[in-house]
């Protein structure tokens, strides 16, 4: 009986140690390079070109930020609760359409420049995005463009989420 038990132990030790360690949740594990969806909180800032502090400029922390992967080459960024300036009364939501793409295993550089953003489906003409460029990786979205009139415009957010 003993040399079973032993042998039994002998089997299930064996057996334990084969066993490979698998991810807890697969599915919520998405590698940047298969990633489709990227999205960050962090830090729109632009130029402040109103009131007593204009030399300053006007930051908008938590953000939330999603970069969607469309085409091979495009983009979407949509931009959750922005404003432009201390003096706008509500935020928006805007989406900056069809921005070009290159993909590393590393990162995705973004570009574009005489873009039409869109808030609720229809063109936002008034702040036409210019000079886009920036940067995605499992760690950070970053970019800087031109809002119409404003220049100098940055976002800098932390990854939250990919899938």
């Amino acid at each position: 009986m003993k040399k079973i038990l032993l042998f039994v132990a002998v089997a299930l030790l064996i057996a334990a140690c084969n066993k490979k360690d698998e991810p807890e949740n697969p599915a919520s594990q998405t590698s940047f390079a298969k990633a489709t969806l990227f999205e960050a909180l962090g830090t729109n800032t632009v130029p402040n070109v109103e009131g007593e502090q204009h030399h300053l400029p006007y930051s908008l922390d938590s953000v939330r930020v999603e970069a969607v992967i469309v085409t091979d080459s495009t983009l979407d960024i949509k931009l959750y609760g922005i404003n432009f300036s201390s003096k706008m009364p509500v935020t928006i939501d805007m989406v900056i359409p069809a921005v070009s793409y290159t993909r590393t295993v590393e990162k995705i550089t973004i570009s574009g420049d005489s873009i039409i953003p869109t808030m609720g489906g229809n063109p936002f003409n008034r702040y036409v995005i210019y000079d886009l460029s920036g940067t995605i990786t499992a760690d950070s979205f970053t970019f800087t463009n031109t809002y119409g009139t404003y220049t100098g415009c940055t976002y800098a957010g932390k990854i939250t989420k990919m899938q």
